[in-house]
């Protein structure tokens, strides 16, 4: 991530805010902190409103992180800001691309650095650092941070809001318009906008199992502006032959240690690497499991998710002891309260034409990786 200055801002526009909020969500009248953080949001935007902005999304942008995206965009357009939804990674999940071709989600898809070039400034949302698969320009400055997950080291910018204490980005963003930033019904994009964040909350709390009570304000102050008929075609989740026979490997390869479980689903295709986190989702269904580990070979790296029930585990934290970090200290994995990810590049091994040779050598490494957290793995199969 570049050095984040204020060069062009006024010393009351740079403030930087971390962690969550003292109030989790909004009451009738809105707490002195909450107001100054939005119009500080609002003054960092239309400070830097003569510069061109990119919305960079990172990793396969799920419904949170796309739907945030739409309603960061949003708030640019009212404040006169330019604004760009860019991502790196194909869209690999069904519901998603679904929901970018319902909605007409305004988003491109960038590989080379010199395609971000013409921007100054970057936002993130349901992420605290950029994308790590593509280097971004010197002169490309971050400009707000907006994102639910717990991240490893605290992240610089002018405008930073960090809350782990929500189940989705899209309830902060909902949040923001509640309190009068952007509010909706005032526009001609808000069913669009509502329906997407809408799903993005409900997805990124497993339907609601998983929700905070400023989640749930969030989906109903949202919910008069959803387009009913949209959010039930994008709510149609079709798994996929590939995601099926994933599914089918990985319970073949099902280790189990206590209540954690680890499997390996070999390789799988760029646009339905979502088959390993749905494995994921899936094993932890068995009644004897409280964490689960898949992970698998996606072109040139190797992916992973975690998915766990038990409290005491922090997924962040496990990836951190796990995998470690890479040459420029940036973790390999990351987390939230219930589920997790990982994603190392093969490097040379990539070009391997031997996929079984490297499919062996990688659940090898694996394994033994996570044995350092685990050390009876390897001792007993389930």
């Amino acid at each position: 991530m570049p050095r984040t200055t204020s060069a062009n801002l006024s010393p009351s526009k740079a403030a930087v805010f971390r962690g969550p909020l003292n109030a989790p969500h909004l009451s009738a009248v809105h707490p002195p902190l909450q107001t100054d953080r939005i119009h500080e949001l609002e003054a960092v935007l239309a400070g830097a409103r003569d510069e061109r902005h990119v919305i960079l999304l990172g990793g396969h942008p799920d419904p949170d992180a796309i739907a945030s995206a739409l309603a960061h965009r949003r708030l640019c357009e009212r404040l006169g800001v330019s604004a760009t939804i860019a991502h790196v990674l194909p869209i690999s999940r069904s519901e998603n691309r679904a929901l970018v071709k319902l909605l007409n989600v305004p988003m491109v898809k960038v590989s080379d650095p010199a395609e971000l070039a013409p921007y100054r400034y970057l936002s993130l949302v349901d992420a605290s650092a950029s994308e790590t698969s593509i280097k971004l320009p010197p002169g490309l400055e971050v400009l707000t941070i907006v994102d639910h997950h717990r991240p490893t080291t605290i992240p610089k910018a002018p405008f930073v809001d960090i809350r782990h204490d929500v189940g989705a980005t899209c309830t902060i963003y909902a949040e923001y318009a509640e309190a009068g930033l952007a509010p909706f019904g005032t526009g001609n994009d808000d069913g669009d906008v509502a329906t997407a964040m809408f799903f993005g909350i409900q997805t990124d709390t497993d339907d609601f199992a998983y929700a905070t009570p400023a989640d749930f304000r969030a989906a109903a102050y949202l919910k008069p502006f959803v387009d009913a008929e949209t959010l039930s075609r994008v709510g149609r989740r079709a798994i996929s032959a590939e995601a099926m026979a994933a599914i089918g490997r990985a319970l073949a390869d099902l280790e189990v240690v206590r209540d954690f479980a680890i499997a390996g689903v070999g390789h799988v295709s760029g646009t339905n690497r979502d088959a390993i986190p749905m494995a994921a989702d899936f094993l932890l269904r068995r009644e004897d499991i409280d964490t689960v580990l898949v992970f698998g070979i996606v072109e040139d790296r190797v992916d992973g998710s975690l998915r766990t029930r038990r409290a005491s585990v922090d997924p962040a934290v496990f990836m951190q002891n796990v995998f470690g970090d890479d040459s420029e200290g940036r973790p390999y994995g990351g987390g939230r309260a219930d589920m997790g990810g990982f994603r190392i590049p093969l490097g040379l091994m990539a070009e391997s034409g031997d996929e079984e040779s490297l499919w062996s050598m990688v659940r090898e490494v694996v394994h033994k990786r996570v044995a350092r957290v685990v050390p009876e793995l390897d001792k007993r199969k389930s």
